[in-house]
């Protein structure tokens, strides 16, 4: 008995699978008393804006803002329900992430998810 409790605890170990994303250490994410956990994971495509503008893919490749109009363009045509998941650091100015969100815009894509870390009420 105690073997097919093992066995089955086992089996949902690997038959579920969490969905997550790459988090750049680099990117210090702001703080909002009102943010949201969302719940729908998949279709997102992760951009990072660094301190300094730059910005960079989930794994940490740079791009440009003609880049990111690309690469929305081609995961709105595999995914209709593709959103931009903004990661902007705290002290980024906001003209930049401006930026990034109409090139996301012109790609297609006008749904975006800001990361905030999310304090207690």
């Amino acid at each position: 008995m105690i073997d097919l409790v093992f066995l089955i605890l086992i089996f949902f170990m690997i038959a579920s699978t969490a969905i997550r994303y790459k988090q750049d250490k680099n990117v210090i994410i702001p703080v909002a008393d009102q943010a949201q956990v969302p719940e729908m994971i998949e279709g997102r495509v992760i951009i990072n804006v660094y301190p300094d503008g730059s910005t960079y893919d989930e794994n940490s490749r740079p791009l440009s803002l003609e880049e990111i109009e690309i690469m929305m363009t081609r995961a709105r045509s595999s995914n209709p329900n593709t959103r931009l998941h903004l990661r902007a650091d705290r002290t980024v100015r906001h003209e930049m992430v401006k930026k990034v969100i109409q090139a996301s815009s012109r790609g297609g894509v006008n749904q975006v998810i800001f990361s905030t870390y999310v304090t207690e009420k």
